[in-house]
């Protein structure tokens, strides 16, 4: 909601990215980079005199373009102006969603019940806080108990799907081996600094989360 403020943009669009809005939620590193100023710079009246593309015509419908003096300022990348942070990206975000596909999944798959056990079953550790409720009678969630979660979903999950049917063997190790993906990318991600090798595993994780999400594509 920051960059929609900053921005003038609608829900529905990526703030860095021109990544049309069925397309959101993928891996969206080939979409051509937003240039604000470009975006300045388009005229309604122009959308039929040619000087501009259909692809312009599309990115622009999906931008309330006013004035905005971080647009106009020389060396200064709009888009570059609010920086993600782990707590609401990748805690209440990402973490977020991805614990309503979950509970959906192991509810299809009869496992809740055993998720539940294994969740409410951990021992205290330092650092660790003991869950004493299952993850649904929680009614609110904040950033510690969300990072908290990070650190232990995995090894949960692992438990409640141990011994598959058959016709569970693919998707629980599709399930596990998303889950696995943004664990790592958010532990990662943690790190205080960064060469070009963690960055490229912070990639790879992402990119192996968007090819296996599929498997939770119904909730």
């Amino acid at each position: 909601m920051e960059n929609v403020a900053l921005h003038g943009l609608k829900t529905n669009a990526c703030p860095k990215r021109e990544v049309p809005p069925h397309e959101l939620g993928t891996n969206a590193r080939s979409h051509r980079t937003r240039d604000y100023a470009r975006y300045q710079r388009y005229k309604p009246e122009n959308q039929n005199s040619g000087s501009e593309s259909d692809d312009d015509h599309i990115m622009c419908d999906n931008l309330g373009i006013g004035q905005n003096i971080f647009h106009r300022l020389d060396r200064v990348s709009a888009s570059d102006l609010y920086r993600p942070d782990m707590l609401h990206t990748i805690y209440l975000g990402l973490f977020k969603h991805m614990m309503h596909w979950i509970q959906g999944f192991l509810k299809k798959h009869g496992r809740l019940e055993a998720f539940n056990d294994v969740w409410k079953a951990l021992p205290p550790y330092p650092g660790f806080l003991v869950h004493k409720k299952a993850y649904h009678e929680v009614t609110q969630w904040q950033g510690k108990e969300m990072r908290n979660l990070g650190s232990s979903i995995l090894g949960v999950l692992t438990v409640a799907l141990r011994q598959p049917g058959g016709a569970q063997v693919i998707p629980f190790k599709r399930a596990l081996g998303c889950v696995r993906a943004l664990v790592n990318f958010n532990l990662m991600a943690q790190y205080r600094s960064h060469m070009s090798d963690t960055i490229a595993f912070m990639e790879d994780y992402l990119d192996q989360f968007h090819k296996l999400k599929d498997i939770f594509l119904e909730f």
